[in-house]
């Protein structure tokens, strides 16, 4: 018996031995056959990079610097470009520069400046002070006196928060200048994003009782203004002011604030009418600085494309079929591209182009978040934006800022690669989370608008974003198609049933769009070569000549390109084309040739955000707001200002190299 029991317990650890050798083999052999896998596509990833670098596309997209170097040493510079040329606008250029320097109006500007930030902070707390008083008052008059508007609480508010605020001021015995400059949040404001330099504060205190009582009267006067304007609306009229006076001194700050600042916009009537007076002040004042000879302007072959794109939108003002307000949206479209040229000419060094995208950044991270909290706890009415019979499910959609689901998912479409990027490539630590918090938020927000082409856009995006950044990609999108059985279970069905829809004529706003695409190819066929004028009200004015039955309604063509092409016509959509493909190849070539990590990086993220908005344009008209149309415009700006960036700094890196070298040399006795 006990031997039958030992050599059953034999039998069985053999069996078990067996098993494990067995289990094993099939383990090494799984595990060789994912490394075979892993080695294919990595070889796979190296042919598709060998390819596009040295292959026919890599000869095509990497050959912009010899495009450019034709263009200034070729006609252009022979013809009208000549020394005569140059040295008699050099003359003229000194002599306006002269001028400007030594008038009395600038110098008194600069003194008048300069002698109010050295007064006292305490003088600038006596003028908030009786501000906030004299609201207060003004407030209690409304109680007694009925016959007056009725008291609003929101004014109580705000004096008592002025008077609030002037009593740390009171306690001050430094300068407005020195007091800006020793804050850290006003510190931290004035140098690390408006970038001003130290030596700006350094205005010694001048305490003068005149200048104190002028400000004692205009806070006496800006308090009793308020029986007839409500007082935040004075507060910002004086943040206003002085943003226009920044802008004036230093136009680099327009380009900034007009970023930050523009979905902000919504909260006054005009928007984009507000953004262009910003862009139009910002071009003011850089006109004026380049005419000084403080800021220079440089034209590359893709600025003379973009200029030709420019004149084709203001020439088509005269050819519009829709007048007067065809003029209006022109001129407004011709002013927010100027955009684009102030961001080449004016982001002149990467602390700049830094300034711009943490604005762009945070900005965008705000939207989102706004956008998170109106989906859940303010309903918005879809009727108009959904087929409630085909998407019962979607009861709300993300508008954020924005007034429209589909405007603000372009806008955070433009906004996503730049987040993505700021995450990758930060530092583990709280600024880490920062970065991931927005990206979750700028993600999050994309999903609540329901938009099927921000979707495609996303992806295509953040696809040739992985392809880019890293050669792994292709690891992590054959791990992620294997776990698409699991992420059909996880994800809701309203968002299975959504991205399935796209291209399904069932739905009502997918067969919307494909029977307007039609009746505005109608509008093609017979203004191919000339076009119809630009902007939206051209295309309302004729498209119902041309519409299907039902669908006479539209406001544009659903299609960024074919808006072009019906707009501007078959050269308008050319060179618009020619831009992308201009843009495209600097930007290759710096992504092959650049030497600089952080540059390549960031031009990934540019050409990505130009790439989703485009893939999302395919879809939608993204220009018809003008907020997106500046944007856009200013992203392309950026990719280009970054590449100037840098080969500026190759240069004089090369060039004190050079020097070195040469230095050294003459020491050994060469």
């Amino acid at each position: 018996m006990l031997k039958k029991n030992k050599v059953q317990a034999e039998g069985a650890e053999v069996l078990e031995a067996t098993e494990s050798k067995a289990l094993k083999k099939r383990t090494k052999k799984s595990t060789a056959s994912v490394g075979l896998i892993l080695f294919l596509l990595d070889k796979l990833t190296d042919s598709i990079y060998s390819a596009f670098c040295n292959g026919f596309f890599g000869k095509i997209f990497t050959s912009y610097s010899k495009e450019q170097a034709a263009f200034e040493n070729g006609f252009l510079r022979n013809h009208f470009i000549s020394a005569k040329f140059k040295a008699v606008f050099w003359k003229i250029r000194l002599r306006i520069s002269k001028m400007f320097e030594t008038s009395w109006f600038l110098c008194k500007t600069k003194n008048t400046a300069r002698s109010w930030l050295g007064v006292p902070l305490k003088s600038y707390g006596k003028a908030t002070f009786f501000f906030g008083v004299y609201t207060v008052l003004v407030y209690l008059i409304r109680l007694i006196l009925p016959n007056l508007t009725e008291a609003d609480l929101s004014s109580l508010i705000t004096g008592v928060v002025l008077c609030v605020i002037s009593l740390p001021m009171f306690l001050s015995k430094e300068s407005l200048a020195r007091a800006l400059d020793s804050g850290v949040i006003t510190n931290m404001l004035c140098s690390e994003f408006l970038g001003y330099r130290k030596e700006s504060f350094e205005i010694t205190l001048k305490a003068s009782r005149t200048k104190s009582n002028i400000l004692i009267f205009l806070g006496m006067l800006l308090g009793m203004l308020t029986l007839f304007v409500h007082p935040l609306l004075l507060v910002l009229a004086i943040l206003l002011l002085m943003a226009l006076l920044i802008v004036l001194n230093t136009p680099e700050i327009g380009v900034l604030l007009a970023i930050f600042f523009l979905p902000f916009l919504s909260f006054f009537a005009v928007p984009s009418t507000i953004l262009g007076m910003i862009v139009l002040i910002t071009a003011i004042s850089y006109f004026v600085k380049l005419i000084r000879g403080k800021r220079l302007l440089r034209m590359e072959l893709l600025d003379l494309a973009v200029l030709l794109f420019f004149a084709l939108i203001f020439f088509s003002g005269a050819i519009t079929v829709s007048e007067q307000k065809g003029w209006e949206e022109v001129l407004l479209s011709c002013c927010l591209m100027f955009g684009y040229f102030l961001t080449v000419n004016l982001i002149r060094t990467s602390q700049w182009l830094k300034r711009c995208t943490l604005a762009l950044i945070s900005s965008g991270t705000i939207v989102a978040m706004l956008g998170i909290l109106q989906y859940f706890f303010a309903a918005v009415s879809v009727d108009a934006w959904v087929d409630r019979q085909y998407f019962s499910e979607i009861s709300n959609r993300a508008v954020s800022l924005f007034e429209n689901p589909n405007v603000l998912a372009s806008y955070l479409v433009l906004v996503l690669p730049f987040v993505l990027l700021a995450f990758l490539r930060s530092p583990r630590g709280k600024g880490k989370t920062l970065y991931l918090i927005s990206l979750l938020s700028v993600l999050s927000c994309i999903v609540l608008t329901w938009s099927r082409g921000a979707w495609l856009a996303v992806i295509a995006s953040v696809l040739v974003f992985g392809f880019i950044y890293s050669k792994k990609t292709l690891r992590t999108i054959f791990f992620f198609i294997l776990s698409l059985p699991m992420l059909s279970v996880i994800l809701p069905s309203s968002f299975k049933h959504r991205f399935m829809s796209i291209g399904n004529l069932a739905d009502s706003s997918t067969a919307y769009r494909y029977y307007t695409w039609k009746g505005s190819w109608n509008i093609v066929e017979e203004y191919f070569w000339s076009g119809i004028g630009y902007g939206p009200t051209a295309y309302q004015t004729i498209y119902p000549q041309y519409a299907y039955a039902g669908i006479e309604a539209a406001e544009h063509s659903h299609s960024l390109f074919l808006q072009i092409l019906i707009g501007l016509g078959i050269g308008g959509l050319l060179v618009f084309f020619c831009i992308l493909f201009l843009a495209s190849q600097m930007n290759f070539e710096y992504l092959k040739n650049g030497k600089n990590q952080a540059s390549r990086f960031f031009i990934i993220a540019t050409m990505c955000s130009v790439l989703g908005a485009l893939v999302m344009g395919c879809f939608d008209y993204i220009w018809y707001n003008y907020r997106i149309f500046f944007l856009f415009w200013v992203v392309l700006g950026l990719a280009c200002a970054c590449i100037r960036i840098s080969r500026a700094e190759e240069q004089r890196h090369a060039f004190v190299e050079t020097n070195e070298t040469n230095y050294a040399t003459k020491d050994l006795g060469f």
